[in-house]
């Protein structure tokens, strides 16, 4: 039954190479449990406990390292055996009839509303796996199942991460404890240095620790503790050290755009745009076909932002030709559809994130590309955002000019670019520069010895 529903969802090709974990599997089963009537007749975690030690034992690895395009690094996995017994199991769990809310994994498409999300990056499941205390694991679904009407599912998932983290703290420190309602505050102020000793001052600590907060504000509402959430006081939010501003040189934006322009032809335009509206790559993978008009002779193009509502601002006549070649080409291939950049898959969907960093690290690896210091070239399309406002910055632009080509609502951010462009700097500066240095020349032809100190040198 499991072989036969591998062969409807994967290629034959896939399939036919299962027979490799397959094989490994049966001489396991035969040496080992060779009258057992059912998988399902052993616990799952024993049984794989079982076969990793059978493994090791006949000099086969547990973990293998997989090279991930989309994300441009090697990750470490599962074995293949390993993960081909998992999914075996997973396919013989009884159906769970349960609501979708009272599932440790929720399938969002299945709680009966619509939910918030990047259009761009469509999460499919919610998990509440990994959570070892079991009434922790049913207040964190319960305060899940509020948050996500109105929050994010981008944003409940940093939630649920942040109470996942708390709760492994709680498991090794109070193992006793079976709910969040028995929290103290002592044991905030303990987590509190367990995090900062065990991470430092990272970037994502000061989100991680607000995102405990926020969980834990609606766990005591739901089950009546409004304790928690006054469990936090200011002092304990750290202050979030600046990114570090990162932009492409010049040089590496042509080496990029040498390959980007011989990729799959609208994956190209996609890219190529987004460097040339400088919105966030969310604006332009949601481009919508009816996104540009005409005003006084003027193309004018309308973008949408995820988080906010839309924005709109003039754009040449060459970017507007590309916007129209795109809309022609989707036209031709799907029909009439919502967004310019198609998810292939689900025409209904804005192309999706994740494909487009496939195929720009399938790229940059085939074809060995390099920053200029040498080392291998990530992909990161805010830093093209960086390089449009620095270029706004060096052509003399204001900041409300800039923060509207933008797309921000206000000009607070304008500075970050301002005082990253050292040309603009120095070319600012100038004038006031060879005026310190001519006075300061005055003053030290005045001060005694001053031939002899250079004819020194």
């Amino acid at each position: 039954m499991f072989i036969r529903s591998r062969g409807e969802d994967l290629s034959m090709a896939t399939v036919d190479a299962d027979i490799i974990p397959y094989n490994v599997l049966a001489r396991f089963m035969k040496e080992k449990y060779a009258s057992l009537d059912s998988f399902r007749a052993m616990p799952e975690d024993r049984l794989v406990k079982k076969f990793k030690a059978w493994l090791l034992n006949h000099g086969y690895k547990l973990t293998r390292k997989h090279y991930m395009k989309s994300m441009g690094r090697n990750l470490q996995e599962e074995a293949g055996p390993i993960k081909y017994l998992r999914l075996l199991l997973k396919f013989l769990q009884p159906e769970d009839n349960r609501p979708e809310w009272e599932k440790d994994i929720w399938n969002l498409e299945n709680l009966g509303f619509e939910v918030r999300q990047n259009p761009i990056d469509i999460i499919k499941t919610v998990k509440f796996t990994g959570i070892k205390q079991e009434t922790i694991r049913e207040e964190i679904k319960r305060a899940s199942y509020i948050r996500i009407k109105y929050l994010s599912v981008g944003s409940l998932q940093g939630e649920i991460r942040a109470a996942r983290h708390f709760a492994e703290f709680l498991a090794e420190k109070y193992p006793e404890m079976k709910s969040f309602g028995e929290v103290e505050r002592l044991m905030i102020e303990e987590y509190l240095t367990y995090i900062n000793l065990e991470r430092g001052q990272e970037r994502t600590l000061k989100s991680e620790l607000a995102n405990l907060k926020n969980i834990l504000r609606q766990i005591g509402k739901v089950i009546d503790k409004p304790k928690l959430g006054k469990l936090f006081i200011k002092q304990d939010m750290p202050k979030a050290p600046e990114a570090l501003f990162k932009t492409y040189s010049d040089e590496e934006i042509k080496r990029l755009n040498e390959y980007i322009i011989n990729m799959e032809e609208q994956t190209a335009r996609a890219l190529i745009l987004h460097q040339m509206l400088g919105g966030r790559i969310s604006d332009t993978l949601t481009l919508r076909t009816d996104c540009l008009y005409q005003e006084n002779e003027h193309y004018i193009i309308r973008m949408f932002q995820v988080k906010t509502s839309y924005y709109e601002k003039p754009v040449p006549d060459d970017v507007a030709a590309l916007i129209e070649k795109s809309i022609e080409y989707t036209y031709e291939r799907y029909g009439e559809t919502e967004y310019i950049f198609v998810n292939e898959s689900n025409p209904k969907l804005p192309f999706q994130y994740s494909m487009l960093k496939h195929r720009m690290y399938t790229a940059i690896h085939d074809n060995d590309i390099r920053k200029d210091n040498g080392e291998r070239m990530g992909f990161e399309t805010h830093l093209f955002r960086h390089c449009y406002g620095m270029k706004l910055v060096e052509l003399h632009l204001d900041d409300a000019a800039i923060a509207h080509l933008l797309g921000h609502r206000g000009v607070n951010t304008v500075y970050r670019y301002r005082r990253a462009s050292g040309k603009m700097l120095a070319e600012e500066t100038e004038g006031l520069r060879k005026a310190m240095d001519e006075i300061l020349s005055e003053i030290v032809r005045e001060w005694d010895g001053y031939e002899q100190v250079f004819q020194n040198g």
